[in-house]
């Protein structure tokens, strides 16, 4: 804009001179002549005047479409924003009202109300909605293997019974799409047995499976949400399945989180792990989920360490020497090994100076087929870390 504007001026200024000029030289002296001359001058002046005008115009409407674009994104965004907790709401009112019809029923009829053996009275538990935040400090996102190692399975002695074995079959497929279509076999259960456990700790391995298959950081968020959000009212229970799914998401939501709340959710994850791993001792997954706690809390920098031991008055504490034992016990018990098991021993060692068997689990880590996005990443991690330390490999 300002381009066009000056080049106008130096054509008007030239144009001016001219007139001068000839004003000045011409033999003539002739009004006419010099009326033609200003005639001429004003002619191009105007067209000039008349360019520019046009160029002006042009750029402050494009600027204006920017701004009205740009307006419109950010209304998209907070209309989008309002419609999800309005979907929130809306599927927590349901809730509360089927549980409340429920209740009514129960003191109508003057019975328990069972939809299996394993049904859990939602009466003990509050049902305080919680909002989360989308800003790892322990990431277990990855952490896929040994689900059937231990994990609890209803016999199919009736209709839900089957249904939740459908379910478990298409998780043991591995593939996305038929994970997908386990989670939404699970919404179906889960709106029907909103406070049946077997189907809420399926619900959540189903989001946290999901939330692997996926690199957008927005659908991991609402996948872990999700997740969480079906589990809080059961954190009293007495099942190792749903304190074991809870707590990984608990640490894949983590990685969302500011140092203060990743420091605080540390000691939820260790709390239901603890406790999945009193009722079941002999999971390889949670020895690994352990063991990947204590491999976190070694890795904690300096400052960070300062931070945790100003906010809490006591900070969680461990050692890669820990973090090992706990590794090679997953490995001794799975019949399934898993990937990151494998990387995470090797990252240990390293960090204790161990270098010749940091390779000999990193080397393991390619004979552990690649299921899905995180095992990627797993494998290109240790490869990177094999050929850094390859000279300490066995002759």
């Amino acid at each position: 804009m300002a381009w066009y504007t000056l080049k106008g001026y130096c054509n008007t200024f030239r144009i001016i001179f001219h007139i001068r000029f000839l004003s000045t030289m011409s033999n003539l002296n002739s009004p006419q002549v010099i009326a033609t001359a200003v005639a001429a001058a004003f002619g191009v002046i105007g067209a000039v005047g008349l360019f520019v005008y046009h160029k002006i115009r042009e750029q402050q409407q494009t600027e204006q479409v920017k701004r009205d674009l740009n307006n419109l994104s950010e209304t998209m965004a907070m209309l989008q924003a309002q419609l999800d907790n309005l979907r929130m709401q809306q599927h927590n009112q349901r809730r509360n009202r089927e549980r409340t019809l429920r209740r009514r029923q129960i003191n109508k009829n003057g019975s328990t109300y069972t939809a299996t053996d394993n049904d859990t009275d939602v009466d003990a538990f509050s049902t305080a909605d919680t909002d989360f935040d989308d800003e790892e400090f322990f990431d277990f996102s990855d952490m896929e293997s040994g689900d059937g190692d231990n994990e609890g399975k209803s016999g199919a002695t009736n209709e839900l019974d089957r249904q939740l074995l459908e379910t478990d079959e298409l998780i043991e497929g591995g593939t996305a799409s038929s994970i997908e279509s386990a989670l939404s076999k699970l919404h179906i259960l889960f709106v029907k047995y909103p406070d049946n456990l077997e189907v809420v700790w399926r619900l959540a391995r189903a989001c946290h499976k999901c939330s692997t298959n996926t690199t957008e950081r927005s659908k991991k968020q609402k996948f872990i949400a999700e997740g969480i959000e079906a589990c809080q009212v059961f954190e009293d229970s007495d099942n190792a399945d749903f304190h074991k799914w809870y707590a990984i998401l608990i640490g894949a939501q983590s990685m969302f989180l500011p140092i203060r709340e990743k420091i605080d959710s540390g000691h939820r994850f260790r709390m239901h792990l603890d406790k999945a791993l009193d009722l079941r001792p002999d999971d390889p997954a949670l020895h690994h989920l352990l063991g990947r706690f204590k491999y976190e809390v070694a890795s904690l920098s300096w400052l960070e360490r300062k931070i945790a031991s100003t906010l809490f008055a006591e900070p969680p504490s461990a050692t890669f020497d820990e973090a090992i034992i706990d590794f090679e016990r997953a490995e001794k018990l799975t019949d399934r090994p898993f990937k990151d098991n494998k990387l995470l021993l090797g990252k240990s060692y390293i960090a204790v100076g161990q270098y010749q068997n940091a390779v000999r689990w990193l080397e393991e880590t390619s004979t552990v087929p690649t299921s899905n996005e995180e095992d990627r990443f797993s494998q290109i991690e240790a490869d990177q870390l094999l050929s850094k330390y390859s000279k300490y490999r066995s002759k």
